[in-house]
């Protein structure tokens, strides 16, 4: 075990780019799954057709794969252009997690009742302010919950960013069970790293939920039918 301690600045050094790569990849994800998954919900068949259609392309294809076309291939395509390996993962990253959250997205105005789109038309209120002011408030609810589980699936995608010369966690701590020989202890301190960081993300995303506006009013009503219950026993 003790061998291991001069690769411990190394490892944490990596763990730091290995968050950095986590955040930035969800964050990109959030934005790709808005667009994304708002487009699918439009009125244009052609704009749901070709998007339902660039959304199967990515979450149909092995996400290692893909990210050695950005880092590998595609430099060698005319006019390709070398790009650095930490902005392939947290392109590649992104647009996969993006993907899959883009459903949760759909999904979640769909669960929205036409009556409410129909009442914002007969009130000339446009579509962007139907989407914003009416159906996303109470989309979130079901949005964040389901983003926030895809959110922890990428900090765990982000183990495959060592193959394309990132040098995160797993890079280091590979280093370290190559030179030492203590796989053991190495492979324990890598896991339970990705799990504080899986832990951090996945309890960001419930006090997100917690404070969405339709989850106060829920524990609003329920307070108030909890207070009259008491009330009615007395």
């Amino acid at each position: 075990m003790n061998e291991i301690i001069p690769y411990l600045p190394k490892i944490f050094e990596g763990y730091a780019t290995t968050a950095r790569i986590a955040v930035l990849s969800i964050l990109l994800a959030a934005v790709v799954a808005g667009v994304l998954g708002t487009l699918r919900v439009g009125r244009s068949r052609a704009v749901r057709v070709s998007t339902a259609t660039g959304l199967e392309l990515l979450r149909g294809t092995s996400v290692l794969v893909q990210l050695f076309w950005v880092y590998y291939a595609l430099p060698l395509l005319p006019g390709g252009v070398m790009v650095d390996p930490a902005f392939a993962a947290v392109f590649v990253l992104g647009l996969n997690g993006g993907a899959y959250g883009a459903e949760t997205v759909r999904a979640g105005l769909r669960s929205i009742p036409h009556a409410q789109g129909d009442a914002c038309h007969a009130l000339g209120l446009s579509r962007a302010v139907t989407l914003f002011k009416v159906r996303l408030p109470q989309a979130w609810s079901q949005i964040v919950p389901a983003f926030g589980s895809i959110a922890v699936d990428m900090v765990k995608w982000t183990s495959i960013v060592s193959f394309v010369t990132v040098q995160d966690v797993l890079y280091w701590g590979n280093t370290a069970r190559a030179h030492t020989n203590e796989t053991i202890p190495v492979y324990l301190l890598i896991g339970a790293l990705y799990l504080l960081l899986c832990l951090a993300v996945a309890g960001i995303f419930r006090t997100a939920e917690y404070f969405l506006p339709l989850t106060r009013s829920v524990r609003a009503v329920r307070r108030a039918a909890t207070a009259g219950a008491l009330g009615g026993a007395r």
